[in-house]
């Protein structure tokens, strides 16, 4: 039993909704592979989804990002949990590095945006990221917050 082994079953015990045993695993995976970057980020994205252990989650994807600094998913996962922690501002930009560093339209990155451009109060830009998601992939939950955006932009400072 290695890391790979521990990783694959933390996932496989995430996606069936038990993230208890997810993290155990994921931590498993780490004590024995103290580098390996997609556990790092697995954990930490899954803690954002979950809205615990930001401070954790941002900590261990920073980790990631520093060994995979293109990799897009962990740029989302560091705009994310900075979303998640309340800075915008701050995950706009991993976000758009995430986008860049895409190899191809990927519908998670577009939601992720769009929701921070709303968070901004930035509503032009968010319905045109919802917009490019509902383009890689149909989505009702998408399509709901398109559908919700207001249409009035916050005012200049």
């Amino acid at each position: 039993l290695n890391h790979v082994f521990y990783y694959q079953l933390g996932s496989a015990h995430e996606r069936a909704g038990q993230p208890d045993q997810a993290e155990t695993c994921f931590q498993k995976c780490l004590e024995l592979s103290p580098n390996y970057a997609d556990a790092m980020n697995y954990l930490g994205y899954m803690w954002a989804e979950l809205g615990i252990k930001l401070d954790q989650a941002r900590t261990l994807i920073e980790k990631a990002v520093e060994l995979e600094p293109k990799n897009a998913a962990f740029l989302d996962s560091l705009g994310w949990v900075l979303f998640k922690l309340n800075q915008p501002q701050e995950a706009l930009a991993w976000l758009l590095k995430a986008v860049e560093n895409s190899p191809e339209p990927d519908p998670t990155l577009y939601d992720h945006l769009g929701d921070i451009h709303a968070a901004l109060k930035e509503f032009t830009q968010a319905r045109e990221a919802w917009r490019k998601s509902l383009g890689v992939e149909p989505n009702d939950q998408i399509k709901r917050k398109l559908e919700a955006a207001p249409s009035i932009e916050r005012p200049a400072p």
